[in-house]
């Protein structure tokens, strides 16, 4: 693919590690979409003042800026050929409808990660503006985890995967451009076979919300000072692994029952929860020898912490608004909750996870069994989109 401008739709940690990670593998023009708050003014003040965004890796520092930054959508985007919104999936539908008047033709734009339903809802969008043109993509999780420690001037790189699946429509571009961001990210980039490999292989729909309730569950009120803030992967007690591995075992089940009903439909790269975790961080994890093992003993989740926000001096509760659960209940766990639905599978661990975590957030998808809660229209579900037959999911 003839690929000259790369533009990037966020201002958060994503895109703090890509500017100075692409600039390393990539000679063209880097631009930034910022249409919220003042982040565009702290960028444009990188390029007046000739300045750079340093990115502490484990392999040394990296140095870069993007070559232009915008508030406006037309500027930042009407020369793109590669779009990567790299936003919490709540910002996805509305980015894309901001942005899609004004790619050209064969442009790609995808989200980095794209969690479960983005297939979905970006179909649809191309469809209302009609602009079947271009392609999508979606990465099935961040390459890296990465952590601003002063904006728009220093982030902190950690923990690389060895390598991160990526899905496209039309699939027929899909190995192209894996090679693309092979080359652009410097890690290994697998092509996925479809668009639904990537909802149902959304690791951070088991990983966050099934850690968060083997954490929280029944000390949802509980305090703790800065010091005692539990550890949040190393913090997987046994009772949390078998919860994480039921997660798992009943997205297996949904894969299987799609596969009898399909047999060529290739959903091979939807693995168990322990076997992405041996695969993604090979040389990271000490001891494999259990699923909690593989969590408490791998060097790239050391030292993170749950989420929490302070209540008052020195004490903290648990954040039941942080994106470990507003975005992986209504864009992971939830989608993958409909797709079972379509497919006729129970997911008894599935619903339990969905129920409580929901309740801490206020929210409700499921009452009584059925997704037909107040806010599911806030979700990616594929119901929402018209789809009520098994066969239509499958992108």
């Amino acid at each position: 693919m003839d690929i000259n401008t790369i533009t990037l739709c966020g201002g958060g940690n994503a895109a703090h590690a890509l500017i100075p990670i692409i600039r390393t593998h990539f000679q063209g023009t880097i631009s930034l979409f910022l249409p919220y708050k003042d982040e565009a003014e702290h960028f444009q003040f990188l390029i007046r003042e000739d300045q750079h965004i340093k990115a502490y890796t484990p392999k040394g520092v990296l140095n870069a800026r993007p070559d232009r930054v915008s508030k406006s959508a037309a500027e930042a985007c009407q020369d793109a050929d590669l779009v990567i919104i790299s936003l919490p999936a709540f910002a996805h539908e509305f980015t894309l409808s901001q942005i899609l008047p004004f790619l050209k033709p064969n442009a790609l734009v995808g989200t980095m990660p794209a969690r479960s339903g983005f297939e979905y809802s970006a179909l649809r969008l191309l469809q209302d503006h009609q602009r079947e043109a271009i392609g999508i993509f979606g990465f099935q999780t961040l390459p890296w985890a990465c952590r601003i420690t002063h904006y728009a001037r220093e982030v902190d790189i950690l923990g690389q995967k060895a390598s991160v699946g990526l899905a496209a429509f039309p699939h027929s571009i899909s190995e192209e451009l894996a090679d693309d961001f092979t080359r652009f990210l410097g890690l290994t980039i697998t092509p996925l076979p479809n668009m639904l490999t990537l909802s149902l292989a959304n690791v951070g729909q088991l990983i966050h919300p099934g850690i968060m309730y083997g954490l929280f569950k029944g000390q949802e009120d509980c305090k703790y000072r800065k010091e005692d803030i539990p550890y949040f992967y190393q913090g997987v007690t046994q009772e949390t692994a078998r919860t994480l591995e039921h997660l798992s075992a009943e997205v297996r089940n949904v894969t299987q029952a799609l596969q009898t009903r399909n047999p060529v439909l290739d959903l091979s790269q939807v693995i168990s929860l322990k076997e992405w975790l041996l695969t993604t961080y090979s040389d990271s994890i000490a001891d494999s020898s259990s699923l909690q093992s593989c969590f408490v003993t791998n060097r790239a989740y050391q030292g993170l912490r749950a989420p929490m926000k302070e209540i008052e001096d020195g004490y903290f509760l648990p954040d039941f608004q942080a994106r470990y659960l507003t975005e992986d209940i209504p864009y992971g766990l939830v989608v993958t909750r409909a797709i079972a639905q379509l497919a006729g599978v129970q997911t008894p661990a599935i619903d339990e996870v969905i129920t409580t975590t929901s309740r801490w957030m206020h929210k409700s998808y499921l009452e009584r069994g059925e997704l037909c809660g107040k806010d599911i229209q806030d979700t990616r579900i594929p119901q929402k989109y018209g789809i009520q037959d098994v066969k239509d999911i499958m992108f």
